[in-house]
């Protein structure tokens, strides 16, 4: 089987992007696009649910023909499937179908944790797969759609690794030669040699070829997020990689603050790695 993107696609702006981005991905890959579009039926009694089967019928074969005329538009060769079921069971058949290099959505700007649930449904997706999910802003321009040059993996200054399913991403990003900066994030500035238990971590992780050369760029006297932004900005990274590590609640109260605040502001493209902790080296 070639290389393959899967890219979970509706109608939305954010899910035109996010097509156009993976394209531009899957190109100089020779990988294959397949276009996601999942669809539960809305819970009904089951005298509703017979006097709307026939529109449902209608509805399911305009939205197969429209994500049909979607994938033949884009400039690589592409496929596309709706699969009628929940969210957890949609995306555990398409990963274990396609083994995929990476997953790409679109990502719709937000103002508070409701909008967020409506529109950025795929959040949850690396928790609950592991699997490296990149999110296109809607927001992107036209002159940004091109293959990531230079990535900003965002860290801690502790030890971690990633998920096996994370690293999925590599032929990926090998195949593109992304340049990959660390940007650990140290939150007292004071702390001289800060940085080194992140940097390590990231040089080991897995996530690229290069990782063991990866540079360091240190973020410190701000505070995460704005630090992690600053320094997109300042490296000109095309690519900011956040790490998911929430398996306990003070990593998930943690993570999911600074990377909520990343998603409503960037307007670069966003890849959700999953990690684990792990001891730092004696």
């Amino acid at each position: 089987m070639p290389p393959c993107l899967i890219v979970l696609t509706d109608f939305s702006p954010a899910a035109e992007r996010a097509r156009a981005y993976a394209a531009a991905l899957a190109a100089p890959l020779n990988a294959a696009l397949h276009l996601v579009h999942i669809y539960r039926a809305p819970a009904t009694t089951m005298s509703i649910a017979l006097a709307m089967q026939e529109t449902q019928a209608s509805y399911l074969r305009e939205t197969r023909q429209t994500l049909d005329q979607l994938a033949a538009r884009l400039s690589v060769p592409a496929t596309a499937e709706l699969i009628e079921s929940d969210w957890a069971e949609a995306l555990t058949q398409m990963l274990d179908r396609y083994r995929p290099l990476l997953v790409v959505a679109g990502l719709t700007a937000t103002d508070g944790q409701l909008d967020e649930w409506f529109s950025n449904r795929t959040l949850p997706l690396v928790r609950q797969t592991g699997y490296p999910l990149l999110l296109v802003p809607a927001g992107l321009p036209d002159a940004a759609l091109h293959p990531p040059r230079r990535l900003a993996l965002a860290v801690e200054d502790r030890a971690f690794t990633l998920t096996p399913n994370a690293t999925v991403v590599a032929p990926l990003l090998d195949g593109l030669a992304t340049e990959i900066v660390t940007v650990v994030v140290v939150v007292t500035s004071e702390e001289r040699s800060g940085g080194q238990a992140g940097l390590s971590a990231a040089r080991a992780c897995g996530l690229a070829a290069s990782m063991p050369h990866s540079p360091l760029h240190k973020v410190g006297g701000e505070q995460p997020a704005p630090g992690i932004l600053h320094a997109v900005d300042a490296l000109a990274a095309d690519v900011v990689a956040l790490l998911d590590r929430g398996h306990d609640w003070i990593d998930t109260l943690f993570v999911d603050s600074v990377t909520d605040q990343i998603l409503r502001q960037t307007q670069t493209p966003v890849l959700l790695l999953a990690a684990h902790n792990a001891r730092a080296a004696e």
